[in-house]
C-alpha cells in the first residue's frame, strides 16, 4: 500500500561508489578485530557482522560513497542545530554468501545476505562528539520455519555495479543529534508500510508542529509519535498506560495487555511500537521505544494449556488468543542492532508507558478489538449452525467446534487484516483436509458482496491450531467499520463460516438470526499467510 504524499527516498541507496574493495569473510578474517579497528567497536555495527557470520557470509564488500538524498538532507538538518558539524566518512557495506575478488563479481539478488550504510558524524561543539552509527541496514529474514514475518518489504540498493533487491526489515540507529530511538523506530516501520521511505527531517517537521521548543535530539513524546503517524496517513490504535490513578492504570494493563496489541500489529503486517521505562542505576526513569515486526511460533508452548483466564470478554465468554503460542517478538533495538528476539513477557507491564499498533491501510480498528467483537457472534453462529445441522454425526468437525467453543470456552481466535482481493485468492486456492475446494458459486457471492477491507477472525481449537496451523472457520468483519469492544453492535459483521456452512445475518436486530448456505469446506483448512 502506498500513500500519495509519500516520497520515494532512495537516492542514498543508489549512490555510485567512490572506491570499492572486497574482503574474504571466511576464516581467518576476524569480525571483532575489523569492527574495533574501523568503527570504534560500535555494538550495533558488531551485530551486523555477527548476523552475516551466522548466515555463512563469504565476502564483505566495502564501498565509500558520497552523501545523497536523505543522508545529505540529514547533514543539513544537523548543521541547523550544531556548529562545527561534519561527516568525514560514509560507507556502504554488504555481505555475500559467494566468494569474489572485485565489485563486478557481486552476483544475484539471492546471494546478498544484507547491506548497511554506516555514517560517521563529528561535532566539535558537542563534547568532541565523534561517532559511527548505522544509518540503515537491511538483512534478509532469518529462514527459520517458526519465525513469522508477514508482508516483508523489498529494498533496492546499488551494490558494486548492480542494483540488488533485498527482502527484509529496515533497521536504523539513533545518533543523538537529529534522531533518537523514537524517530528511527518510526522510520523502520513506516518504510516497510509504504514501500518507499521517509526522511528524519520530515518526521521532525511534523513533530515540531506539536511543540514550540522541539529539538530532534530530545526524542518524541506520545502526542508527537501520534502526529507523525497521522501526518503520513497511517491509522493506529494506541493504549496509554500512564493515564489515571494507580488502580485505573492497573485495570487498563489487565484488560488490554500490551502483548496483544504488538501481536495484532505484527500479524497484519504493519508492526507495533512499544514505549517503556528503563530501570536500574543511571537511567533515572529514562524512556525507550522499539519497533516490532514479527514473532516466533512455538507449537509446544505450555501457556495456552496452563492459563485458565484466557482472554475474558464477559463472565460467560472466553477465548484463547493465538498470541499465546508466541514465545518472542522480533524487533530492532537501535542501541544494540537489528533482528532480536524479545521474550513476549520480558518487559514488565508496570514499566510500559504505551503501545501503538499500526493498522493495515483502510482498517479502522485493532485486531484485538476485532477478536473481542467476533466472539459473541461465534457463539450465536454455532448455536444456529447446530439447529441447521441437527444430525452432527455427519458433520464431525462442526460438532467438535461447537463442543470446544460453546461448552468449554476452548476456542482459538486469530485476527488478520486483509483486502478483499487477497482474501478471495486464498478462498479460491484453499482445500480442506479431505481435498475439497470451495464452490465457485460461493466464491462469486463473496467476491460480489464483500467490502474492500476485512478483518478475518480465524476460528480454531486447541491442538489443531498449534500442531497443524489450521482453522475450522472464520468470522468476517467489515474492516473499515470501527466499533467498541464489549458491545452488541452488529454493523461490522458480514458473515461466518463453520465446517459445512456459511451463515449470513438475516436482519440487523440483536436476535442475530442467520441464513445458512452450504459450504464445500467440511473440515479444516490452513491459516492465512500474508
Amino acid at each position: 500500500m502506498r500513500y500519495s504524499h509519500f516520497r520515494m527516498h532512495d537516492d542514498h541507496r543508489n549512490a555510485t561508489p567512490i572506491t570499492a574493495s572486497c574482503i574474504p569473510f571466511k576464516q581467518p578474517f576476524s569480525s571483532h578485530e575489523y569492527v574495533e579497528r574501523n568503527f570504534d567497536d560500535t555494538d550495533a555495527i558488531r551485530r551486523l557482522f555477527s548476523l552475516a557470520r551466522s548466515e555463512g557470509a563469504l565476502t564483505l564488500m566495502v564501498e565509500a560513497i558520497c552523501p545523497k538524498g536523505m543522508i545529505l538532507d540529514e547533514n543539513e538538518e544537523i548543521q541547523l542545530y550544531y556548529r562545527g558539524y561534519r561527516m568525514p566518512e560514509l560507507q556502504r557495506i554488504s555481505f555475500w554468501k559467494t566468494s569474489f575478488i572485485d565489485d563486478n563479481g557481486a552476483c544475484e539478488d539471492d546471494d546478498c545476505l544484507g547491506y548497511a550504510i554506516l555514517k560517521r558524524d563529528v561535532v566539535t561543539s558537542k563534547n568532541k562528539y565523534d561517532c559511527w552509527h548505522v544509518f540503515e541496514a537491511v538483512f534478509r529474514k532469518y529462514p527459520h520455519e517458526h519465525n513469522c514475518v508477514p508482508r516483508v518489504a523489498t529494498y533496492a540498493v546499488r551494490l558494486g555495479s548492480k542494483t540488488i533487491h533485498i527482502e527484509g526489515l529496515l533497521y536504523a540507529q539513533q545518533n543523538g543529534l537529529n534522531k533518537t530511538c523514537a524517530q528511527v523506530a518510526l522510520r523502520s516501520l513506516i518504510s516497510r508500510i509504504n514501500g518507499g521511505d521517509v526522511s528524519y527531517r520530515e518526521i521532525n517537521a511534523i513533530a515540531a508542529q506539536n511543540s514550540h521548543l522541539f529539538r530532534p535530539d530530545g526524542g518524541l513524546n506520545q502526542p508527537q509519535i501520534e502526529a507523525v503517524l497521522s501526518g503520513f496517513g497511517i491509522r493506529f490504535r494506541k493504549i496509554d498506560y500512564t493515564k489515571g490513578c494507580r488502580i485505573s492504570r492497573k485495570r487498563v494493563r489487565r484488560a488490554f495487555p500490551y502483548q496483544k496489541f504488538i501481536y495484532s500489529g505484527i500479524e497484519s503486517g504493519c508492526g507495533a511500537l512499544l514505549g517503556f521505562r528503563l530501570s536500574g542505576p543511571g537511567h533515572r526513569n529514562e524512556g525507550h521505544v522499539i519497533p516490532f515486526y514479527g514473532h516466533t511460533f512455538n507449537k509446544d508452548t505450555w501457556a495456552p494449556h496452563a492459563d485458565q483466564s484466557y482472554f475474558l470478554v464477559d463472565k460467560n465468554l472466553r477465548y484463547i488468543p493465538s498470541s499465546l503460542w508466541t514465545s518472542s517478538f522480533l524487533g530492532h533495538d537501535d542501541n544494540f542492532g537489528p533482528n532480536f528476539c524479545v521474550p513476549r513477557l520480558y518487559v514488565p507491564p508496570e514499566q510500559v508507558d504505551f503501545v501503538v499498533e499500526l493498522l493495515y491501510d483502510g482498517i479502522a480498528d485493532s485486531g484485538t478489538i476485532a477478536e473481542v467483537n467476533s466472539l459473541p457472534f461465534l457463539h450465536s453462529v454455532l448455536r444456529s449452525a447446530v439447529l441447521a445441522e441437527p444430525d452432527l454425526k455427519h458433520n464431525t468437525w462442526l460438532r467438535r467446534l461447537y463442543v470446544s467453543a460453546v461448552q468449554y470456552n476452548q476456542v482459538v481466535l486469530r485476527a488478520i487484516a486483509i483486502d478483499k482481493n487477497s482474501f478471495i485468492r486464498h478462498v479460491s486456492t484453499e482445500r480442506d483436509w479431505n481435498g475439497n475446494p470451495e464452490s465457485q458459486t460461493a466464491i462469486s457471492v463473496l467476491n460480489n458482496e464483500l467490502p474492500e477491507k476485512l478483518w478475518v477472525v480465524e476460528v480454531s481449537v486447541p491442538q489443531l491450531f498449534p500442531a497443524n496451523q489450521r482453522r475450522l472457520g472464520e468470522i468476517v468483519l467489515n474492516g473499515s467499520v470501527g466499533s467498541n469492544p464489549y458491545t452488541t453492535d452488529n454493523s461490522s459483521f458480514l458473515y461466518a463460516r463453520v465446517p459445512g456452512l456459511y451463515l449470513f445475518q438475516s436482519s440487523e436486530n440483536e436476535a442475530r438470526n442467520f441464513i445458512t448456505v452450504p459450504s464445500n469446506i467440511t473440515s479444516h483448512i490452513p491459516v492465512l499467510r500474508l
